[in-house]
């Protein structure tokens, strides 16, 4: 279910907020929960950067444990795996200040496994927690456009809904299993790295060749992102619909096998050109030449037994 959380409204500042992790992206939603209006305890191992906050109003505390003793909610922001599960298992960390009633949400791009860990400490402990694994840029963190992906039981996401309005634009509720919002936050994280990937092998082809890179930026950006034509591909290879193809799988194949002999003609290696274009010869194989060209994505649905 996604709720679009536009036009939120400042809170009057019922629930105190402990924010550990002040880094790019941290400092962002931080400080947007900050100008919500919601009082506000933080911490981060280089004390300097709690200054901002100290001096709109905040305070700074020792350690995790003093941040988030009488703190209702409480937010992470930090690396990987390792630094969140051990901030709060130390001595002066989270567990041993939190109160059975706060809740806990983790918005570290980090492992299922260790979401699931952390469901287990707290379960342990009786306090709660939601991963709020989020989606955007620092940017986006600073300007209170972030998505986040929560997963947890549906009051304690409904308790946190004010301070989770601060930062954001859109929840996204994937359901109550907290590993599922890291796997959600990593399959959009791939997709991105193939994005780029896909960019960075068309700026090489275009330049290879001699074409304005700027030119190419301009048409992938103003022309190829907000093409329908995306949306479309997304919802047809979701929903494993190939019928009624606009450019069958044929006239796809002919265009990387145009796109690979131009490259190989100036030594530029397309390794994702290659790998498409050995899909499609998979998807060929299995006597599909007339279907819509996407269908070459079903090679990876064989590969991983599922097709």
């Amino acid at each position: 279910m996604i709720m679009d959380t536009q036009g939120k409204s400042v809170t009057t500042g019922v629930l105190t907020v402990a924010f550990i992790g002040l880094g790019r992206m941290g400092s962002g939603m931080a400080g947007n929960i900050q100008k919500a209006g919601f009082p506000l305890v933080v911490y981060n191992r280089s004390a300097g950067k709690t200054e901002p906050f100290v001096a709109a109003g905040a305070r700074a505390a020792r350690t995790p444990r003093d941040a988030v003793t009488g703190a209702d909610i409480i937010l992470t922001s930090l690396i990987d795996d390792s630094s969140i599960l051990d901030i709060m298992t130390a001595t002066d960390g989270i567990l041993a200040g939190m109160s059975h009633s706060a809740i806990h949400l983790s918005t570290t791009t980090i492992s299922p496994a260790a979401s699931t860990r952390l469901a287990e400490l707290h379960r342990q402990h009786g306090s709660q927690y939601a991963a709020t694994n989020v989606l955007g840029r620092p940017s986006a963190a600073a300007a209170a456009q972030l998505a986040a992906l929560v997963a947890g039981e549906s009051t304690t996401i409904e308790r946190c809904r004010p301070v989770l309005e601060a930062f954001t634009n859109r929840i996204i509720n994937v359901g109550e299993n907290p590993a599922d919002a890291a796997r959600m936050k990593l399959t959009i994280n791939f997709f991105l790295a193939g994005l780029i990937e896909a960019i960075g092998e068309a700026y090489v082809f275009a330049e290879k060749h001699g074409l304005v890179l700027d030119i190419v930026r301009q048409l992938i950006v103003d022309q190829v992102l907000p093409n329908p034509a995306v949306r479309e591909y997304a919802e047809r290879t979701a929903n494993r619909r190939y019928d009624d193809a606009g450019a069958t799988l044929s006239t796809g194949l002919k265009d990387l096998n145009l796109i690979l002999a131009e490259a190989g003609a100036v030594n530029a290696p397309l390794p994702l050109a290659a790998l498409i274009r050995d899909h499609m010869l998979t998807a060929l194989a299995h006597g599909q030449p007339d279907q819509e060209w996407c269908i070459s994505i079903e090679a990876n649905r064989i590969a991983a037994g599922i097709g």
